[in-house]
């Protein structure tokens, strides 16, 4: 039978694979040590003759969809080759019924002999032992099961570290050349991604933008990473002969957290190392590291950038109005739109009332409303200039902390709070115990208000913190406050200075105008902060400001 064997000449596909993800060993199952292993073999084997030689590197063997398997079969389908020589089992397959069933009835139905060098396995030598195949397949298959759970447990480790675990960094940044888990900022993209923010904040529309983009040739940031980085990557989208820049390119970069320095992962999962079908998790389920890497654009920006996106700014005949989005009808809260029934005198009127009917006009001048606005911002950032002398000021005070304490109205509020559900808790005590309550609704109320206290604990908490670092509050919440400062020499509002400093403003009948300021909040607690610091310490400086602009300005 031997000489019958000789007789025949095979013709051979060498098949080789290695993959990170099934946790195989770099060294001993290297592509290279594969090949040299099965050429060595083939040495005492005149009777086989290597027709190709198929590689999946990086390929799992949890599946079949592999390039290089795949043009394997191909071979086998059309006759080009009758034989299969794999280092072994491993290497073929990892998946334990698919495996099998490729061994034991595809490939002697298709009269395919199949050698594994390793495990001493032809596939034409008589009483072959199945069962150890059998529990080698089955070996295999559940390696890359555990390896699967130790790789997505070791990588949640560094996910949650704030280590980058993704293949590339994502457009503006570069992986760092010292660690591969951090990113560096890249300043040529970089600078174009600062480009689309500036030109929204200006009023640009995605349209606008990504076709002044094209106009200046800037490549698209595939190419940009194909060309520029020389990066391998591919993508599920259809590209034209010549990428160019779209609105849909535009929004995904102004919606990007990632650009002020939070690197955000974990976004998707898979059910388990053999089913690849993407899993798209719920934001609160993201992990995030603030702080990963050198933001691009400042929080402030992206939050901006944030509230125009939700807003109507088309352009007009003369273009794009200075308060266009911004203005909101503030009974139905819908937006107000800008008309001009004889071509020279514009209104801004709530759209509600234009098409639906369902509100009054409300209708202002434009040229009325732009100068109240001006004078409105003008006069804030004045506050803010003398607010920012006043906690100088304030910082060089000396006040006992208790004093401070016992002088805070927010940590007296949420006092009588506390002590309000102390009262409803006893009073739900008695009446579970005079059975008016039964068990069910009796813990229910409980842990409803057992919430509320703890909330409010926290929240004490929170504010007697503030309070005993009275000054390093102070520090932070001047932060803010340049945002403002750095137009305090302004006498005129351009758009850029306008969405900087406003995030709305309302209109209501008899014109009635509200003005809501970014920092608003922030704002409230710094005067609050100075209402603790004046009652503690009381101070004719700080007094004459909480009673005159301070009062004003947060009215």
């Amino acid at each position: 039978m031997k000489n019958q064997i000789l007789k025949k000449i095979y013709r051979a596909v060498v098949y080789l694979r290695l993959s990170d993800e099934d946790g195989d060993n770099r060294e001993s199952d290297s592509i290279s040590n594969q090949r040299i292993l099965i050429h060595s073999f083939l040495k005492s084997h005149p009777e086989i003759q290597v027709v190709k030689e198929c590689v999946d590197d990086g390929y799992t063997g949890t599946n079949f969809n592999r390039p290089g398997f795949q043009e394997m079969l191909r071979m086998l389908e059309e006759g080009e080759a009758d034989c299969i020589i794999v280092k072994d089992l491993s290497r073929y397959g990892r998946d334990f019924s698919g495996v099998l069933q490729y061994v034991e009835r595809i490939l002697p139905k298709m009269g395919v002999r199949l050698i594994l060098v390793n495990d001493n396995y032809d596939s034409l030598t008589p009483n072959r032992d199945f069962l150890t195949l059998r529990f080698k397949s089955l070996i295999n298959d559940l390696y890359p099961a555990d390896t699967s759970k130790s790789v997505r447990s070791h990588l949640y480790v560094k996910m949650t570290a704030g280590q980058c675990v993704a293949p590339f960094a994502f457009y503006g940044y570069l992986k760092s050349e010292e660690d591969k888990h951090k990113l560096v900022m890249d300043e040529v993209a970089a600078s174009v991604v600062r480009d689309i923010y500036h030109m929204k904040m200006q009023g640009y529309s995605l349209t606008d933008i990504s076709e002044e983009l094209n106009r200046r040739g800037i490549l698209t940031p595939l190419r940009y990473k194909q060309v520029y980085l020389k990066q391998k990557l591919k993508t599920g989208f259809r590209l034209t002969e010549k990428p160019v820049w779209m609105p849909t390119m535009v929004r995904r970069i102004l919606l990007d957290e990632r650009y002020t320095g939070v690197l955000i992962q974990g976004k998707t999962t898979t059910p388990n190392h053999k089913v690849k079908v993407v899993i798209h998790k719920e934001e609160a389920e993201w992990i995030r590291y603030e702080n990963a890497f050198e933001p691009v654009i400042n929080r402030h920006q992206y939050e901006v950038v944030g509230n125009l996106m939700k807003m109507d700014t088309m352009r007009g005949a003369k273009g794009l109005a200075l308060l266009s989005g911004l203005v909101k009808c503030g009974d139905c809260k819908e937006s107000m739109v800008l008309k001009s029934p004889d071509k020279v005198h514009h209104y801004y009127v709530c759209s509600t009332s234009l098409y639906e009917k369902q509100c009054s006009s409300h209708s202002i001048s434009e040229k009325k409303l732009v100068g109240a606005v001006t004078e409105a911002i003008l006069h804030y950032i004045s506050v803010l200039v003398e607010l920012k002398e006043i906690l100088a000021y304030v910082k060089t005070a000396s006040i006992p902390r208790q004093r401070l304490l016992e002088e805070d109205k927010k940590l007296e509020m949420l006092e009588k709070e506390s002590q309000r559900i102390l009262n409803i808790k006893v009073k739900l005590y008695d009446s579970f115990a005079e059975e008016i309550l039964d068990r069910t609704e009796f813990e229910t109320f409980k842990a409803k208000y057992d919430q509320s206290l703890e909330e409010i604990r926290q929240a004490m908490e929170c504010q007697q913190k503030e309070i005993r670092n009275l000054q390093e509050t102070l520090e932070k919440q001047q932060e803010w406050l340049e945002y403002f400062l750095e137009y305090r020499d302004r006498t005129e509002v351009d758009r850029l200075m306008l969405v900087n400093l406003v995030k709305r403003i309302e209109v209501y009948e008899q014109k009635r105008i509200i003005i809501h300021f970014w920092f608003e909040d922030e704002f409230e607690k710094v005067l609050g902060l100075l209402e603790t610091v004046n009652r503690a310490k009381p101070d004719r400086k700080v007094e004459a400001f909480l009673k005159g602009k301070g009062a004003e300005a947060s009215a």
